[in-house]
């Protein structure tokens, strides 16, 4: 309730009229597991951990389904391009000599990472543009029976704060493909934590809806928890 309607103080806010429906409604809902090459290998853990949230699901009612999206491959091309090529190219434009001691390392990193040897041209971004936008709403049209999809959020369990990095195998671009879509079609999505790797690291799921259906996610996410149980407290900082 406090997250719904329109905000007055954002020009872009869409009026929507409140879903009709309650959480019960959703029993028979379909949700598609997502599969596709373009997301990479999940570690084992990774892999039990969406096939959990998939079986809770299907206990509480919701009809649970393979789904295909051929078109992320393609999505996640576009989205280096605007959030790596692009954004680095913008951001070089406004750097001075004093501000390169203040970089972190991994931004020089991704910099370095996504820096192109010749800037995009105009007729690059907006053809990039219009692609986004039909592979957008071709995405849609796939969805349009099964509103939630269900993947992992990273393919494997977190890393140590500081060892992220943009390059290697094992960098942000390959194990966060499953996000990273979303930034580029603005598709909403939830992650709900499910269980702990052999280390002790939480291991979350993705829920990913259609625009302006958040609703409908955080009930899915809801009866995620539900059919999990409690989570545990973190243990104190040492």
């Amino acid at each position: 309730e406090v997250l719904r309607g329109p905000d007055p103080g954002d020009a872009l806010a869409i009026r929507l009229a409140p879903r009709v429906g309650s959480k019960t409604s959703q029993r028979g809902l379909r949700i598609g597991v997502l599969e596709t090459d373009a997301l990479g290998s999940c570690t084992t853990e990774t892999t039990a951990a969406i096939r959990q949230a998939a079986d809770n699901l299907e206990s509480l009612g919701f009809h649970v389904e393979h789904f295909r999206l051929p078109e992320i491959l393609r999505a996640l091309e576009l989205w280096w391009f605007f959030f790596g090529t692009i954004v680095a190219h913008l951001f070089r434009q406004s750097l001075t000599a004093s501000d390169e001691p203040s970089l972190s390392p991994q931004f020089r990193e991704y910099l370095s990472a996504a820096t192109s040897p010749q800037p995009p041209s105009l007729d690059e971004f907006l053809s990039a543009c219009t692609e986004r936008d039909r592979l957008r709403a071709k995405i849609l049209r796939r969805m349009a029976d099964v509103p939630v999809l269900l993947s992992q959020v990273s393919a494997a369990p977190a890393f140590a704060h500081g060892e992220g990095t943009w390059l290697g195998p094992t960098s942000y671009r390959e194990t966060m493909r499953a996000s990273q879509w979303l930034n580029l079609t603005g598709f909403p999505g939830i992650s709900v934590p499910v269980t702990f790797s052999s280390d002790g690291l939480p291991i979350g799921i993705q829920l990913i809806g259609r625009p302006h259906e958040e609703d409908l996610l955080l009930d899915v996410a809801a009866a995620i928890e539900q059919a999990r149980g409690p989570w545990p407290e973190p243990p104190p900082f040492a």
